[in-house]
């Protein structure tokens, strides 16, 4: 595989350790296509820009679910709310692989009022193929993974094969186009800027040249919208961590910058008084907190529903506090035991804590769950590491890459 390894380092802008994913997925290839050597393979991919465009479709998996990291749309849907309607709202979404992250931005500023005049959402992708599946408005069932907020679902309907649809209106909002995020040159200044859990699939010098970049394109009075593995990218520009968020939000460092308000603040910090969509009758929302009552930071209430409680979870790991993320999942855990997604953040807060053998058992729970589990396979692999375990490291690492190809097969 050297001659392959070389080729993808000369040319994708990737982690040596994410084209190992691509690896297996070219031996597949080779099969069908009847090259009998990794040199012919190689050729074939210098000659033919269809064949090299397909297999920079399968470096990163296209990881995504509607309103992941819901904090960040309660800041959003606060700021286009106080926005000037009479400019039109440029919104980026980087890396949007299939849509749910441009369709939530949209359903969002419909619960706002806006329209296809006022606003624009780009959602660029490398990848054709995920472009032409987000082009339809559809997302998935499994791109319900977290609650979706009372207020955006009547602009997500869910169609008779089990899919969410979004409504036309926002749809029309969405300007869909295919570009390389290592070398893209935008033609414009956004408002607002989403490039979540991307750069982390990226060598080092794409993640400089990206955080430059996002900088650059991010207006002064703009917000910049990362993934919680992301803020080293922003390490030398102007873009600095907001104080009062909770959703991963960055904007310019400049002293008259408004931070967003503390009403924003309060919906994105403390998911108890999100609404979500739920199949059952539920305990109703707490209301609204008004001048003077004290915000919960650590207790989680026995009435809150499983899904709050990861929802709760999630904010708190994003911001840093694990103590109040690994009692919200306790607490889910004790209800709902089998819960993957619970597991694998549990997990992630135990690492974040040096708990490491907690954060073995937990990923190795997901692995029993879902075999196919590439993040908890390549955290097992991370923890051997760790214990100089590197036969280990390996084993886990090929059947990571193992569950890219059959997820991509099947």
């Amino acid at each position: 595989m050297k001659e392959l390894s070389e080729w993808l380092a000369a040319n994708t802008p990737l982690e040596p350790e994410v084209n190992k994913f691509v690896e297996l997925f070219a031996q597949e290839r080779m099969r069908l296509l009847g090259d009998k050597t990794i040199a012919q393979f190689v050729a074939r991919l210098q000659r033919d820009p269809k064949e090299a465009m397909n297999l920079h479709q399968h470096l990163a998996p296209p990881e995504t679910w509607l309103f992941r990291y819901g904090a960040a749309f309660e800041v959003l849907r606060d700021e286009l709310q106080k926005r000037d309607r009479s400019q039109v709202i440029h919104v980026a979404s980087l890396g949007c692989a299939t849509g749910s992250e441009p369709f939530s931005i949209a359903a969002t500023a419909l619960s706002c009022g806006l329209t296809a005049s006022q606003i624009r959402i780009l959602a660029l992708d490398y990848s054709e193929e995920h472009l032409a599946f987000s082009r339809t408005g559809r997302a998935s069932a499994l791109a319900q993974r977290t609650p979706i907020p009372n207020w955006a679902s009547p602009f997500l309907r869910p169609t008779t094969q089990g899919q969410l649809q979004l409504d036309p209106q926002g749809l029309s909002m969405i300007d869909f186009m295919r570009g390389d995020l290592s070398t893209w040159k935008p033609d414009r200044m956004f408002d607002f800027v989403f490039c979540r859990n991307v750069a982390i699939y990226f060598n080092e010098t794409t993640k400089k040249r990206l955080g430059k970049l996002l900088s650059e394109i991010t207006k002064a009075n703009g917000l910049l919208f990362l993934g919680h593995a992301d803020s080293m990218i922003l390490a030398d520009t102007d873009m600095r961590r907001s104080e009062v968020d909770h959703a991963f939000v960055f904007s310019k460092h400049e002293k008259t910058r408004q931070q967003p308000t503390s009403d924003a603040f309060m919906k994105a910090s403390d998911p108890a008084i999100i609404p979500v969509v739920r199949s059952t009758p539920a305990h109703p929302a707490p209301s609204k907190p008004t001048a003077g009552t004290k915000q919960a930071t650590s207790v989680v209430s026995p009435a809150m529903a499983p899904m709050d409680l990861f929802t709760k979870a999630q904010i708190a790991a994003d911001s840093g506090n694990m103590l109040v993320a690994e009692r919200a999942l306790l607490e889910l855990l004790a209800v709902k035991p089998a819960e993957i997604e619970a597991h694998a953040l549990f997990g992630c807060v135990q690492m974040a804590q040096n708990k490491f053998t907690e954060a073995e058992r937990s990923f190795t729970k997901v692995v029993y769950l879902d075999p196919l589990n590439s993040l908890a396979l390549l955290s097992l692999a991370a923890l051997a590491d760790l214990r100089s375990d590197a036969k280990s490291a390996e084993r886990f690492r090929d059947r990571a890459a193992r569950t890219v190809v059959e997820k991509r097969i099947d």
